[in-house]
């Protein structure tokens, strides 16, 4: 049977606990961390899809879900019942067992009665937690040109930096023959020494044969129950697994300073995409604020949300969400303020993450004293200073 935009389940990760990205993951899910002022990181996924033309989409959530469920239901209820289209959340529910999600791959396999429900002929799983812009339907084109029972979606990367994801070996025509997650020593591109060819943790697969995978993968004592570490290694033995390798801009949103840069990123002359393109919208929930408010001071390279108040002050290559206050005197450089924080007068940040709430007060600086910020702030292994949600100096 040929394949469907109309019977295509879209299948979205957003269970993971993000502990490399505490103290934004506190008390919020990976996914639903604010990201370049207006969006959350689940909106790039959701977008992608939404512009792909795909409407079924059901998001495995876990923990600390209710950020998540509360901006998908303000910004993403866009879908009539009587249409047959939907975007729903999908908690571990208990069917085959009393433990929550145990990997990627579980969470697909504890949903196994939906997708028996849906009947659909393709799933394609996702991640919440990844920036990119990516036009699905043309990995549908490629799966259905190369006649494949899975694809996965590959990115080239330096191979010094190869080992944090999964490493792919493929042959002339693009057919998997060796998948290792996370290896030591990651395996070169043959035509490039310096380069390994990563997967991005987007995969299409016929749904008969997820299933069976899931089920073989379900019974196996030692598995880690992982997309990543068991089911692609083993599903490339015995079907037609292919890459589709796609080169433009994408992020995995895995640490403090991935997330720093990525947001970064968008403050550069040219930026990774327009995110105003009529033609590819990023959707989200924007929250009722006023137009912000400038009196003064000097702004350079700087992306504000609105309702912002901005008295006077230093603002320089950085990220203002909704909301935020910065009095005359302050200097922010290459930082990324969260709604509702306050910069009271006279005070200092840089290459600082704060978090919303919060009220920095006068004349305190951030971002200049390794000692002095370790005694108050959690610092990523790039110097990234993180400031949690509602802090207030003692």
């Amino acid at each position: 049977m040929e394949k469907s935009y109309k019977k295509i389940l879209v299948m979205i990760l957003c269970g993971g606990k993000g502990e490399r990205l505490y103290p934004l993951t506190k008390d919020r899910a990976k996914p639903s961390v604010p990201f370049i002022s207006s969006y959350r990181i689940i909106d790039f996924s959701l977008s992608n899809a939404l512009n792909s033309g795909l409407r079924k989409i059901a998001l495995l959530t876990q923990y600390k879900s209710l950020s998540l469920e509360k901006h998908i239901r303000q910004g993403w209820s866009i879908f009539h019942p009587e249409s047959n289209e939907y975007i729903i959340s999908l908690p571990a529910q208990g069917r085959f067992s009393e433990h929550w999600y145990e990997g990627t791959a579980d969470a697909v396999f504890q949903n196994i009665y939906t997708i028996q429900q849906e009947n659909p002929d393709t799933i394609l799983v996702l991640s919440g937690d990844h920036v990119y812009r990516a036009d699905y339907r043309l990995l549908l084109n490629f799966s259905l040109e190369k006649k494949a029972e899975a694809v996965v979606m590959a990115h080239t990367c330096p191979i010094e930096e190869a080992s944090r994801f999964g490493v792919i070996s493929i042959d002339d025509h693009q057919l998997i023959t060796g998948f290792s997650e996370k290896p030591k020593k990651p395996a070169a591109l043959p035509w490039s020494a310096g380069l390994s060819l990563i997967s991005m943790g987007v995969y299409m697969f016929e749904t008969a044969v997820l299933v069976k995978a899931l089920i073989n993968d379900a019974k196996n004592p030692r598995s880690t129950h992982d997309f990543g570490h068991d089911v692609i290694p083993e599903l490339i033995k015995r079907h037609k697994t292919y890459a589709y390798t796609y080169e433009d801009y994408w992020q995995d949103i895995g640490t403090i300073d991935a997330y720093w840069q990525a947001n970064m990123d968008f403050l550069m002359t040219k930026a990774p995409f327009q995110l105003n393109d009529p033609d590819w919208p990023i959707r989200t929930y924007r929250p009722q604020y006023p137009s912000s408010f400038i009196t003064g001071g000097d702004i350079n390279n700087s992306i504000l949300g609105s309702g912002c108040r901005i008295l006077g002050g230093r603002i320089e290559n950085s990220i203002l969400s909704s909301g935020v206050m910065v009095e005359d005197g302050a200097e922010i450089e290459d930082s990324i303020i969260f709604e509702g924080t306050v910069i009271k007068k006279g005070a200092k940040l840089r290459r600082t993450i704060l978090d919303k709430q919060i009220v920095i007060p006068p004349k305190f600086s951030v971002g200049f004293d390794l000692e002095k910020d370790k005694s108050y702030f959690k610092i990523s292994a790039g110097g990234i200073r993180v400031i949690p949600k509602a802090w207030r100096l003692e």
